[in-house]
């Protein structure tokens, strides 16, 4: 059986009107202590229209949120679940799609307000593994996950408040494989004059909000990335910096953007990892798999906030195609029968985007990075037990999978994962039923009962970013990486 890939802390970002600093993250240091939390359970009302009509169902959130935060420092909501009462009327709904069991997947918009400054952290991704619901009269859901911490930048009080709900729901037939539609999705409100305060923080210290100014090991201010940009790029860089800067009203110390650059760099970099198939309790490596990367195709910069945002464009490349390279894995089927198949990740869509927020108001410079990507899966070479289980050239996901890799780092000094340095970023995949599998007869309910699901855990690592701009640097040609499990 394959090993499994080690989970560790995971970190993404959002950066939120008004001052406040949202961030996707697990223990990032200098967070308030898990010890020091309020164990709270709110319950909250909501009305959901869904496809087949609206219902009315309660969301008890738990979990720990700490009474105290200091300014600058990281507030950090921890073991966050939210337990969804699912009502009669829409449990029938639900058997009438032919449904035996429901997974779900929540996403909880959560007010932030500190002083005169508002923002709103997106709980997302919090699932739910699939619960019988044939012949219940009653059946909760407990969906958790890990959510956004926050930076206050001044003492004083400020509170959390849930706001709207999405969900999609999942129905699965006995066998697995989906009931009716591959998600019965609703938006959901709060009930009419419900409060949905979750928390109110005490605030204390003094904020730590101002620009830390240039770090020792580049006194000119540029990030590491920048100081490989050609000369002409970095210029204009600088020059609309200064623009910025001198528009700069001390009197309002708010957001002050400048209008997106197109800094345009190509690059190339290998990754390498593995994927965790949770119904198969193993692990399927991937790669090394080449990245052609087009960097900063946008760059924000706002001095005001010390914050600067880079968007680039990435495509993988195995033989003049846009996938991975075949990944070949070996798992003990249902416990005890040995199964070996060939699994390509085919990416589609758009090309990925890379998501890179520097924020330079801090002396650790710290970096979130999320990567974004839809790729079809593709199943062939199957064989259970050493005999052939033809599974035809076309079967693969219904629909794309939609992966989100999160990762964290600084430059000052220079730790975890950036994007021109590399390192480790990690994710959860929910893998869809599959279709068109099988010659003669139908193997995707099989396929599906074996592999679909939630909770698919996957960890890659990138090598250092080789920059076309400077062929001559240490790291071009790019390197591979040793994938971390």
């Amino acid at each position: 059986m394959a090993a499994r890939a080690r989970r560790t802390a995971r970190h993404s970002s959002r950066l939120a009107a008004g001052g406040l600093l949202i961030v996707a993250a697990a223990f990032l240091p200098g967070a308030a202590s898990a010890v020091d939390a309020e164990e709270v359970e709110v319950p909250l009302d909501y009305t959901c229209q869904f496809p087949t009509g609206t219902h009315t169902l309660t969301a008890v959130l738990s979990g720990n949120l700490p009474a105290d935060a200091m300014a600058g420092v990281r507030y950090e909501p921890r073991d966050i679940a939210l337990d969804l009462e699912l009502p009669r009327p829409l449990l029938e709904d639900l058997a009438g799609l032919g449904a035996a069991s429901v997974a779900a997947r929540a996403d909880l918009s959560v007010l932030h307000r500190s002083g005169e400054d508002t923002a709103t952290a997106a709980w997302n991704g919090l699932e739910a593994p699939a619960q019988e619901i044939a012949g219940q009269d009653e059946v909760t859901l407990h969906v958790s996950g890990d959510v956004p911490t926050a930076t206050f930048g001044a003492p004083g009080t400020a509170t959390l408040s849930a706001s709207d709900l999405k969900l999609a729901l999942s129905p699965l037939r006995a066998d697995g494989s989906p009931a009716g539609p591959a998600a019965t999705e609703a938006e959901c409100r709060l009930g009419e004059g419900a409060d949905g305060t979750l928390a109110t923080v005490t605030v204390g210290g003094e904020g730590h909000g101002q620009p830390s100014g240039p770090s020792e090991a580049d006194p000119s201010g540029h990030t590491e990335l920048e100081t490989r940009m050609p000369p002409d790029r970095r210029k204009q860089l600088d020059a609309a910096r200064q623009e910025a800067a001198d528009a700069d009203d001390p009197d309002d110390p708010g957001s002050c953007p400048y209008p997106p650059l197109e800094l345009s760099m190509p690059a190339e970099a290998f990754v390498a990892g593995y994927t965790n198939v949770a119904k198969m309790d193993g692990a399927a490596l991937l790669g090394p798999a080449q990245l052609n990367i087009t960097m900063m195709r946008e760059y924000l910069t706002d001095p005001c906030k010390g914050t600067f945002t880079a968007l680039s464009d990435a495509d993988f490349e195995y033989e003049g195609r846009r996938q991975l390279p075949p990944a070949k894995a070996t798992f003990l089927t249902y416990g005890f029968m040995p199964t070996t198949a060939t699994m390509e990740l085919v990416q589609v869509g758009p090309p990925a985007l890379i998501t890179s927020i520097s924020d330079n108001s801090e002396p650790t410079q710290p970096e979130y990075t999320t990567v974004e990507a839809e790729l079809d899966i593709r199943i062939k070479d199957v064989q259970v037990n050493g005999v052939p289980l033809d599974v035809g050239p076309g079967c693969h996901t219904v629909e794309p999978v939609k992966q989100v890799l999160h990762a964290f780092g600084t430059s000052n000094p220079p730790t975890g994962y950036t994007v021109e340095r590399g390192g480790t970023m990690d994710g959860e995949t929910y893998v869809p039923a599959f279709t068109g599998c099988g010659v003669g007869e139908d193997l995707s309910p099989l396929l599906t009962a074996s592999i679909s699901g939630p909770g698919n855990y996957i960890k890659i690592t990138q090598a250092p970013l080789c920059v076309l701009t400077n062929p001559t640097s240490e790291h071009c040609p790019a390197k591979k990486p040793v994938p971390e499990r």
